[in-house]
C-alpha cells in the first residue's frame, strides 16, 4: 500500500487540476479563483489544491461569496 501511495504523490496531475489551473491562471485575487472554479464545479479539497491553500480558507470564501450574492438579490 505504501508504494501506491508515493506514485501518487508524485505522479502527473489529473486533468481536471491541469484545466483548473489554466481557468484561473490569469486571475490574481483568491476569491476570484474561488469563485470560478466553485462555479466550474470544483470541490473544496481541488480548489484549496488549485489555489495552494487549506480547504478551510475555500470554505470562508465561499461562504463570503454566498452572502454577497444574498445581500444583492435584496436590493
Amino acid at each position: 500500500m505504501a508504494k501506491k501511495e508515493k506514485a501518487e504523490e508524485y505522479g502527473l496531475p489529473s486533468l481536471a487540476l491541469v484545466f483548473g489551473y489554466m481557468a484561473v491562471k490569469e486571475l490574481q485575487r483568491i476569491e476570484d479563483r474561488v469563485r470560478v472554479l466553485s462555479r466550474l464545479g470544483y470541490g473544496n479539497a481541488e480548489i484549496a489544491t488549485i489555489c495552494d491553500t487549506s480547504p478551510a480558507v475555500v470554505r470562508t470564501y465561499k461562504s463570503s461569496l454566498k452572502k454577497n450574492r444574498r445581500s444583492r438579490r435584496g436590493q
